[in-house]
């Protein structure tokens, strides 16, 4: 994928795909005991008294991994100053082991007012199972970018 030169190469209604990753269960499981220890992420007989009914992985880790794939993918390499917070939604659960693709959308882009040399992107992370196409993450990252 070819990186950005500036900010400036951005229009609001912009997409790119930007390919998929996977969550491994070992990876899952590792997150979950660090930083999400609830049941549905740890242990499969919990899970399956769930909500869910099965083994999850966080949605914090689908974020994480999506930024994480993101920033791998180069295209926003040499623009990407800085995050500024982002709105999460999950829509539905991922299982791990699951193939997910990422796409990226321009939600909105404008000039910074403080910083004119900046401008403020709001990014949407639509990530979502490869093989149904079921959306798994729903996020508006907020980015501060080079112009």
């Amino acid at each position: 994928m070819r990186a950005l030169r500036s900010a400036d190469e951005l229009a609001q209604g912009m997409e790119f795909d930007l390919g998929g990753f996977v969550l491994p269960r070992a990876e899952v499981l590792d997150f979950a005991r660090r930083w999400d220890p609830q049941p549905f992420h740890l242990d499969e007989e919990a899970a399956r008294q769930s909500v869910f009914g099965r083994l999850v992985a966080s949605g914090l880790h689908t974020y994480s991994a999506a930024v994480g794939h993101l920033i791998r993918s180069g295209l926003l390499a040499e623009i990407n100053l800085a995050g500024g917070g982002a709105e999460l939604i999950w829509p539905a659960p991922l299982e791990p082991d699951q193939p997910v693709t990422m796409r990226l959308q321009v939600a909105e882009i404008r000039t910074s007012r403080s910083k004119p040399e900046m401008a403020v992107a709001k990014l949407r992370y639509l990530v979502a199972t490869a093989a149904e196409g079921r959306v798994v993450l729903d996020a508006l990252g907020t980015h501060f970018l080079r112009r």
